[in-house]
């Protein structure tokens, strides 16, 4: 939820500097966007195509969400499936398979109250989906 809050207004504040500030007294220029740019100073300028790339890639590319979507499917009364799929763009977090799956099997012990778990079949590999392939990882986790 926060994620998405983040993503829209990156964009409603993209779309605000480029509509700019206008009045009706047509003599009077906007001083926040003139000329379809954003003045930071006398000499620092930031054209509006700029600002739509920014939020155009930030909206795409998610900066602040994690590495890994996590699915957990239910087999039986212990057992628990696990899909986790990477996110496409990424600084790294390819070797993050393992931890991330300790800490879903440890959650799914806590919550469900039993004392241990193991982890009976791991699967690694690359989906290939256009346009960009990204790491995947299935598990099967039996509680204890």
């Amino acid at each position: 939820m926060k994620r998405a809050t983040l993503r829209i207004g990156a964009v409603v504040a993209a779309a605000a500097i480029l509509a700019g500030c206008s009045s009706l007294d047509e003599t009077k220029p906007s001083t926040l966007i003139p000329a379809r740019q954003l003045n930071l100073s006398e000499s620092l300028t930031i054209p509006a195509e700029t600002i739509v790339a920014g939020a155009l890639i930030f909206w795409f590319v998610d900066p602040l969400a994690p590495n890994w979507r996590v699915e957990v499917e239910t087999l039986g009364e212990r057992r628990f499936r696990v899909a986790m799929r990477m996110k496409r763009f990424t600084t790294g977090g390819e070797g993050e398979v393992a931890p991330v799956l300790r800490r879903t099997a440890e959650k799914l012990r806590r919550d469900k109250g039993y004392r241990d778990f193991e982890i009976v079949e791991l699967t690694e590999g690359i989906e290939s989906t256009v346009p960009i392939a990204r790491r995947v990882a299935h598990a099967v986790v039996e509680l204890r």
